[in-house]
């Protein structure tokens, strides 16, 4: 069926309106229903594809099974039907491209979309495999990437590919459906499927997208299905050494040739990318806090921080305690000192003697102790003040004046004069048999008070940075004698890594630490006691290896030949020659020029034990001389042991 036969008509109620895709075995064309006013994809299979009735009738079964699926990452189906016997699928219009063009663009993807992506394609597959519909054809081009980059749909669910081209190769072979690069081994080996099957597929496009690279790169089908049956891809280590190793374990386990050793279903898997996925954002938001710090440095600094912490607080509560304090000590001296100057101006008050209380003021005055002083009459007028120009007027108290406290009729405020000096403002009444005859109103500096306080501030303030800078030295020193042990283990550690068991820690200390490196040692020396059962010790001991090559270069002789027999009754035998006369008769016979020109020796009439028939030809076997020796040497010594059995058999 080609695009003229389909374009610009309606099909059911679907009016095709244009082409917007071919693959190698269906159209896709965007489409509109009507009756819900919207477009739609509009699949229909090519008309080569619909010779084999039994694909067909698997097309339209499996089909009718994706649509009943419904999940936010799966492509919804939302009709199926025949168009002049070809089968087509009516399914959600999507703006978004397929992984394949993605990874076409990016090469790879950053490892938290695609653990994203994982997630998303293991719950979906989860779903679908608990509807009983097995997808069979995972691949990039069937997952649909949406326009944020990261949110997926998959697509063709259920149908099973076939056919060729040059983006993807399809093959047919029995029942074997779906793309070979991405398809499950026992997909490659015509075996029953299931959900599995699609999970090792995930894990391809998985290793496709963290590596940049394909897991199954061959060119060609036979070495393709080579690959992906017997062989592993190459560890994602090699392409991207930052992976960590739990994805990478993911990876290795979803493309395991079993079926039995991968993950049983997606939401294991799932589970399995979501913890990975945590450990990601963790460690990023470990990475943003702080870069790696020394032991040393990090308890320093971390305690110093706490100390630091707490004698601000404990600096802060002692300062106010201390400040409350003095000023309360302040305001008792100014309440004195105004209620002094009542009682010594109720006199000149009370008799209008203007000229004594000017003379007092300006007594008063000379010592400074006081910022200001206003003696006023009953009805407010100021009668005295150290500012004579106020003298006469009617008295109006600061508007800027805060209240601080009043003790004993004596109202105590704190104001800022025009020279920005903080004073208080001690009002107390002038009184006489109990009646108010005048009033005080005396301006204290604090200027004394003040300094006080950033003195004793200064004080805590240098008291404190000589103690977190005496924690951070102390702990910085206590880290750096800490940590020199963890280096001597880490080192120890390594060496083991690289397999080297015969390394020991030699440090000997009487602590926590000594138990750890006593511990490390026997584990050590149990590794190298099972590598040496094993018959791989990483290193053999020298004195092992010296041995080892003086037995190597020793000649063997021929008794140690003889006692290599297998047979227990010959090598007994042989032990047990102890007649000069038959040694001396068995070294006396002339060694021949070769061991096949020997001459058989005539049967003696002597008893004979009983000895296997094979027993003298395990002699010779075993008996072959070192390579260092002669050939004549070499018949001596098979001659030779051949007397000594035959004599002592006679």
């Amino acid at each position: 069926m080609s695009v003229t036969d389909i374009l610009g008509k309606t099909i059911d109620r679907y009016e095709i309106k244009e082409a917007i895709g071919e693959g190698a075995m269906a159209m896709v064309y965007r489409a509109f229903d009507p009756e819900i006013n919207r477009s739609v994809a509009f699949k229909v299979l090519k008309q080569d594809f619909c010779v084999d009735q039994e694909y067909l009738a698997r097309f339209m079964r499996e089909a009718k099974a994706a649509g009943a699926l419904s999940h936010p990452n799966i492509v919804t189906v939302y009709d199926v039907g025949k168009v002049e016997d070809a089968p087509y699928i009516m399914m959600e219009l999507l703006s978004g491209k397929d992984l394949g063009e993605v990874l076409k663009e990016k090469s790879k993807m950053p490892l938290a979309d695609t653990l994203k992506v994982g997630i998303q394609l293991a719950n979906a597959l989860n779903y679908a495999h608990q509807m009983g519909v097995v997808h069979r054809d995972i691949k990039p081009d069937n997952i649909i990437v949406m326009p944020d980059g990261v949110s997926i749909k998959v697509a063709d669910f259920g149908i099973a590919r076939m056919g060729e081209n040059e983006e993807a190769m399809k093959t047919q072979v029995g029942s074997v459906l779906g793309t070979p690069r991405y398809m499950s081994p026992e997909q490659a080996l015509a075996q029953d499927v299931d959900g599995r099957s699609d999970l090792f597929s995930v894990g391809v496009i998985l290793y496709e997208m963290l590596s940049g690279v394909k897991a199954f790169d061959a060119s060609n089908i036979g070495t393709l299905m080579t690959q992906i049956t017997q062989m592993q891809p190459a560890p994602l280590k090699k392409h991207c050494p930052d992976i960590p190793a739990g994805v990478q374990q993911i990876v290795n386990k979803l493309l395991n040739k079993s079926p039995a050793k991968r993950y049983q279903n997606g939401a294991m898997l799932a589970d399995a990318l979501k913890k990975e996925l945590a450990a990601l954002h963790e460690q990023e938001k470990e990475q943003k806090k702080h870069k790696y710090l020394p032991l040393k440095v990090r308890w320093a600094l971390s305690m110093g921080a706490i100390v630091g912490l707490v004698l601000l607080i404990s600096i802060n509560i002692v300062f106010n305690i201390q400040s409350r304090a003095l000023t309360n000590q302040a305001i008792d001296s100014g309440s004195s000192f105004a209620k002094f100057i009542a009682i010594e101006t109720v006199v000149p008050l009370l008799s209008e003697d203007w000229i004594t209380l000017e003379t007092f003021i300006n007594d008063a005055s000379s010592r400074e102790t006081f910022a200001y002083l206003i003696v006023m009459d009953r009805f407010g007028v100021i009668r005295g003040a150290s500012d004579t120009s106020l003298v006469g007027q009617q008295y109006v108290s600061s508007d800027q004046a805060e209240f601080v406290a009043e003790r004993s009729g004596v109202r105590v405020a704190s104001e800022t004069l025009n020279n920005d000096e903080n004073v208080f403002s001690i009002s107390t009444p002038v009184l006489f048999q109990d009646t108010e005859v005048g009033q005080i109103v005396l301006g204290l500096s604090q200027r004394s008070l003040e300094e006080v306080k950033s003195i004793t501030g200064g004080l805590m303030f240098a008291l404190a940075l000589v103690t977190i800078s005496s924690v951070v030295l102390m702990l910085f020193i206590f880290g750096a004698l800490v940590a020199r042990p963890f280096r001597v283990l880490n080192e120890a550690l390594q060496s083991v890594g690289k397999g080297d068991f015969d390394h020991r820690i030699s440090l000997t200390r009487n602590d926590e630490i000594g138990e750890l490196f006593e511990n490390f040692n026997k584990m050590n020396a149990s590794l190298q006691a099972a590598a040496l059962k094993d018959g791989s010790p990483s290193e053999a001991p020298a004195t092992d290896l010296a041995q080892e090559k003086s037995t190597t270069d020793r000649p063997s002789t021929p008794v140690e030949s003889v006692e290599s027999v297998e047979s227990v009754e010959s090598v007994e035998s042989v032990e047990s020659v102890e007649s000069v006369e038959s040694v001396e008769s068995a070294t006396s016979i002339k060694p021949p020029q070769s061991q096949s020109s020997k001459t058989p020796r005539k049967p003696s009439t002597r008893k004979k034990k009983t000895q296997p028939a094979d027993a003298l030809d395990e002699t010779r076997v075993v008996s072959s001389p070192q390579p260092s020796e002669s050939e004549s040497d070499k018949d001596k010594t098979v001659i030779t042991t051949t007397r000594m059995l035959k004599t002592h058999e006679n």
